[in-house]
């Protein structure tokens, strides 16, 4: 049976260009936008929308909502509730586990070492303050690295005599003994292996239950980038239970250099509201770690490192081309993301309505990079951060010279020369409490200006269209979902009702912007309850 809306006294955001004309009216018929522009008055069955802004519903194009679900359980060990180690082990002891049986696992999440009083990483010691008998593990605010205590270390098998794992390393005592801090996701993984894994049933419900935090932020479609095929499952099975947000999957590389190292794709796997959209290597670290893989060193003097072998790159990148799928790599220094663009720029693309390669946490990208990205018959795209520099300004400045300092995400830049671009949370991977709040991070690619007022490289802020667009149309460019990015004839009518006006208030007032209305398809998702 078909229905028909007409909604009216709007400010409406089309999302088709940054300087389009606002609308104040659009018709919807069987959840598509048939007709969109100018409406007097508020006929009889309308939706009065008040005078209120709209947008086109948001597209958190790199997250790890998975991640997110599991934050639930954990210990948020991240500012501004945890400033300091003895905060931390204060936060930890309240961890619902603590004080359980022996086999019980403590976790925590978000810390970084750039915010705490002490300046420096935790390390087992600390954390044997939390407990002796039970093992505990808290992530970094990247999530690449983490720390834990002695009984962790003893339920991996981590001793003086462990080698350090490939991409990674076992911060030491001076007499070699480990200290609990495991570098890059290599070492963190070796203690994860150990810890007990949670249930499909659990998996599902956790997931389910993250519903209402992305609709409450007016997210409708994103992105799961640690994915396998078994999460694959745990999403639609979430979704035949109601989780209504569409989700591109991109499936870790375990292949190593054998270009069949992993099960072909089916393609019932890459079809559907929830599909397999690519696989994921990583090429490097983080900025505030000093492990992301750079050409101007650290203050430190150190270059970070990449984590590709060129014959893992091709691999990946035969099975992608095979599967018909997007190859994603984490590159956020210029030295690993220059390793992607030689490998790739005299490539002809495998993908047509999307890019083929996707740089993801793209950190430093010189405007000559640029170009060659753009004379490229292969087709990249790629994702950038402005939410790390907000939230980790104290990391930033530690680790990195004020002449590499002054190249950190150049948005304007990137706007001008990549069509393929989004802004995006990486959530839970920084250190803030909201990380995936996007008007947050609309702010600071606003104002370029951190959390504590420091500027970062003021030059590259973009428009308030530019940065809502980066979250919209633009970035479906990056991953395309049928029918989003835009409020034009043909969409679907998936959009947010936002509490102020995104274009009028002032622009340090961004970030308290709320969402008090999602809908899909015309119809209402989440509401703010009043």
């Amino acid at each position: 049976m078909s229905s028909e809306q007409l909604f009216v006294n709007g400010r409406i955001f089309t999302g088709l260009a940054d300087d389009a004309p606002l609308c104040d009216a659009m018709r919807v018929k069987d959840g598509r936008i048939v007709w969109i522009g100018r409406q007097d008055g508020v006929p009889d069955g309308a939706v009065d929308l008040q005078g209120r802004t709209v947008i086109p519903a948001l597209c958190d194009a790199h997250t790890h909502p998975s991640w997110v679900a599991e934050t639930v359980s954990a210990a948020a060990c991240v500012s501004p509730a945890v400033n300091s180690i003895p905060e931390m082990i204060e936060a930890l002891k309240a961890h619902p586990a603590c004080g359980r049986d022996d086999g019980s696992w403590i976790t925590g999440w978000g810390y970084d070492e750039g915010k705490l009083a002490e300046h420096r990483t935790p390390t087992r010691h600390d954390l044997d303050l939390v407990s002796r008998t039970q093992p505990v593990f808290v992530r970094r605010s990247d999530c690449h690295s983490a720390i834990c205590n002695t009984r962790a270390l003893e339920l991996a098998g981590i001793t003086r005599e462990t080698p350090d794992p490939a991409g990674g390393r076992y911060g030491r005592d001076p007499d070699g003994t480990p200290n609990g801090v495991l570098t890059e996701f290599s070492a963190a993984s070796t203690v994860q292996r150990v810890m007990t894994k949670p249930t499909f049933e659990n998996e599902v419900k956790a997931l389910a239950a993250t519903a209402e935090h992305y609709l409450s932020r007016g997210i409708t479609t994103m992105t799961e980038m640690m994915a396998s095929r078994h999460l694959l499952d745990v999403y639609r099975e979430a979704v035949r239970r109601g989780f209504p947000i569409r989700a591109g999957l991109y499936l870790i590389w375990t292949g190593g250099s054998n270009p069949e190292g992993m099960p072909e794709l089916t393609d019932e796997e890459k079809t559907g509201e929830t599909f397999v959209a690519g696989i994921k290597l990583f090429g490097d670290g983080s900025v505030s770690g000093r492990t992301a893989w750079v050409t101007m060193p650290y203050k430190d003097g150190t270059y970070g490192f990449g984590t590709l072998p060129d014959d893992d790159l091709a691999a990946a990148a035969a099975y992608a081309r095979r599967n018909g799928v997007q190859l994603s790599v984490h590159a956020m220094g210029d030295r690993s993301i220059e390793q992607v663009i030689a490998y790739f720029e005299h490539q002809t693309p495998w993908l047509a309505d999307r890019p083929s390669v996707r740089i993801e946490h793209v950190t430093f990208l010189t405007e000559a990079q640029t170009a060659r990205m753009a004379a490229s018959p292969m087709n990249f795209g790629i994702t950038t951060q402005v939410i790390f520099p907000y939230a980790e300004v104290e990391g930033y400045e530690a680790a990195l010279t004020l002449e590499a300092y002054s190249r950190i995400y150049p948005l304007r830049m990137f706007w001008r020369t990549v069509p393929a671009l989004a802004v995006s949370s990486d959530a839970p991977a920084t250190a803030w409490a909201d990380p995936d709040n996007p008007f947050t991070s609309m702010m600071a690619a606003v104002t370029r200006t951190a959390f504590d007022g420091t500027p970062f490289v003021p030059e590259e802020a973009v428009t308030r269209s530019q940065a809502l667009m980066l979250y919209t149309g633009r970035a479906m460019g990056v991953l395309p979902f049928e029918g989003s990015g835009t409020l034009t004839p043909g969409s679907r009518a998936d959009f947010a009702v936002l509490s102020d006006d995104l274009f009028a208030v002032p622009a340090e007032d961004i970030g308290r912007i709320r969402v008090v209305e999602t809908r899909i398809a015309g119809r209402t998702v989440w509401q703010e309850r009043s």
